[in-house]
C-alpha cells in the first residue's frame, strides 16, 4: 500500500517483523482496525480498513468477534502508551485467539514491549505501514500472484460526517518535550493531485465539508520543495463540485501568512477555526520549549486574525508543569491564556518522554502543583468558552449536522465556527449544511433552530 507522494517503504517480509508470523491462515476472514490518538491516526485507520477490505476481509462490528486486529497506537504521553496496551490485552481478551498487528507511534517508541504483548504477531514503524496490507495478504491469508489494487487514500470516512484527510506527516522542529520527531519519521507530503482525487471520491460518498490534517500543516510541500504548498492546495480544493467547506487541523502562529489570513477572510469556504497551539503563554518556558515564537508573536498573530475575520474561533493546546514552571512564570501563563480569550484550550500536564532534552531538565515540577494549575486553567477555560458561545447568540450559522446523539432525541452539529448546537429536525437533515439560529446556551452547547431562508450572520 503506498502513500502517495511518501514512496512505498522498503520492506522484508523475511526480516523479523515477521518472525512471529503464523504460518498462511485462509481462514482468517475478518477484522477490525483500532485507533489511539489523533485525527492522523483515525486517517491512517481508515485507508487501512479499506486496504483490508480489498483484499476480501470482511470488517466486524465492535460488538462482533474478530479473527485479525491492527492498532494504530500512540505515544505522544505516556497515557497514550498506556492506552494502546490497553486495547491490546483487550481485544485479545475478548477475541481469543485473534491475530494483532501494532502499528503508529508506541510501535516505535516500545517497539519491543509491543512484540511481547500476548497475540501480537507483527509490529510495523509508522514509515512502513504501507506494507501492512501487503504483509496480510502474504503471511496471514496465503495470496500468491499480484495483489488486487490497493487504495492510495480513502474513499469515506467511518462514522463521521465530516471527513479527516491526511496531507503530510512527519515535524522537525524538535521542541524539548516531543518524542514526535522521532516517531514519525521524514517529512512526507502527498502530492495535490492524489489529495484532490481523495476529495472528490469524499464527495462522491456525500461528504461536504473535510478537514485537512497532518503530523505539522506548515511543512506541507517541504520535502517536495514547492512553495506556498499549503496556500495552492486550499485553493484548488475550491475547484471540487460538491465540497462546501473547508477547515486546517492545526496551524503553527508562525506560519500563518498574510495570503493565509486574507483567504480566509474573503470566502466562507474555508472555515474560520485555527487550532494555534500555545503551550505556554511565558517566554522563559516557550524559549525552554524551543518554541519558534515569543508571547507578543503569538499576540499579533492572533490579532491580525480578528481584525480580518468576524470572531474567528481561535483554540489552543497548553502544557502546564513543564521542568522549570515556577509560580511566577504559570501565573504568565494564566494572565496570556486570558488575554487571548481562546474559545477552547486542551490542557495537558507535563508527560516526561525519554529521549528528549526536557526529560533531562531539572526542577520537576510536584504533581499537587501540576493539579492546581490544571485546575486553575480549565476554570478558565470553562469562563473562556462560555463567553465566546453567548457572543454568538442570535445569529444565524451554517452548520453541519451530524448526528442524533440517543440521550436527548435532538439533533446535533458543528458551527462554521465550531460551536456544537443541538436542534429539532428530521433525519434527512443528517450530513447537510444548513443554517442554524442560536437561540440559547445549554451547558457546553448551543441551542438552535433551524432558520430556513435566513442569511448567515
Amino acid at each position: 500500500m503506498t502513500m502517495p507522494g511518501t514512496g512505498t517503504a522498503e520492506f522484508d517480509l523475511d526480516d523479523q517483523r515477521a518472525e512471529r508470523a503464523p504460518r498462511p491462515l485462509r481462514s482468517v476472514r475478518s477484522f477490525r482496525v483500532g485507533e489511539v490518538g489523533c485525527k492522523v491516526n483515525q486517517w491512517e485507520g481508515q485507508w487501512l480498513r479499506e486496504g483490508l477490505v480489498a483484499l476480501g476481509l470482511e470488517e466486524s462490528s465492535e460488538q462482533e468477534l474478530a479473527d485479525l486486529f491492527v492498532v494504530n497506537s500512540c505515544s505522544v504521553t505516556g497515557s497514550g502508551g498506556s492506552k494502546s496496551r490497553h486495547m491490546i490485552r483487550r481485544l485479545v481478551r475478548q477475541n481469543p485467539g485473534a491475530r494483532v498487528i501494532v502499528t503508529g507511534c508506541y510501535a516505535v517508541s516500545d517497539e519491543e514491549v509491543c512484540r511481547n504483548l500476548p497475540g501480537v504477531v507483527a509490529v510495523f514503524g509508522n514509515e512502513d505501514k504501507d506494507a501492512i496490507v501487503p504483509w496480510v495478504a502474504r503471511e496471514i491469508l496465503g495470496m500468491d500472484g499480484p495483489l488486487p489494487d490497493l487504495p492510495r487514500g480513502i474513499s469515506r470516512f467511518q462514522g463521521h460526517t465530516r471527513a479527516f484527510v491526511k496531507i503530510q506527516d512527519g515535524c522537525r522542529d524538535h521542541c524539548t518535550f516531543c518524542i514526535i520527531p522521532s516517531l514519525r519519521g521524514a517529512i512526507r507530503s502527498r502530492s495535490q493531485e492524489d489529495l484532490l482525487e481523495e476529495l472528490r471520491r469524499l464527495v462522491a460518498c456525500g461528504y461536504k465539508e473535510v478537514v485537512f490534517t497532518g503530523v505539522h500543516l506548515g511543512y506541507f510541500g517541504w520535502d517536495l520543495d514547492e512553495d506556498d504548498a499549503l496556500i495552492r492546495l486550499l485553493r484548488a480544493a475550491r475547484t471540487v463540485d460538491g465540497l462546501e467547506r473547508v477547515k486546517l487541523s492545526s496551524i503553527e502562529v508562525h506560519e500563518i501568512t498574510e495570503e493565509l489570513v486574507q483567504l480566509f477572510a474573503e470566502d466562507p469556504f474555508y472555515l474560520p477555526h485555527f487550532h494555534l497551539p500555545l503551550q505556554a503563554g511565558c517566554d522563559r518556558t516557550l524559549r525552554r520549549m524551543r518554541r519558534k515564537y515569543s508571547t507578543e508573536r503569538f499576540r499579533s498573530a492572533v490579532r491580525r486574525l480578528r481584525a480580518a475575520i468576524p470572531d474567528p474561533c481561535i483554540t489552543t493546546d497548553v502544557i502546564v508543569g513543564f521542568p522549570g514552571e515556577t509560580d511566577e512564570d504559570f501565573d504568565a501563563s494564566f494572565a496570556f491564556c486570558r488575554e487571548m480569550s481562546f474559545a477552547k484550550m486542551h490542557i495537558f500536564p507535563y508527560s516526561v518522554r525519554e529521549g528528549t532534552p526536557a526529560a533531562e531538565y531539572a526542577g520537576k515540577v510536584a504533581p499537587e502543583a501540576i493539579k492546581d494549575r490544571k485546575g486553575r486553567l480549565a476554570a478558565l477555560d470553562d469562563v473562556m468558552a462560555d463567553h465566546y458561545r453567548r457572543a454568538h447568540l442570535d445569529r444565524v450559522a451554517p452548520t453541519l449536522i451530524e448526528d442524533r446523539p440517543g440521550h436527548s432525541g435532538s439533533l446535533t452539529g458543528l458551527t462554521d465556527r465550531f460551536l456544537r448546537v443541538d436542534l429539532d429536525g428530521p433525519d434527512a437533515l443528517r450530513g447537510r449544511i444548513v443554517p442554524v439560529r442560536l437561540e440559547a446556551v445549554e451547558g457546553d452547547r448551543l441551542r438552535g433552530r433551524l432558520a430556513t431562508g435566513e442569511a448567515a450572520s
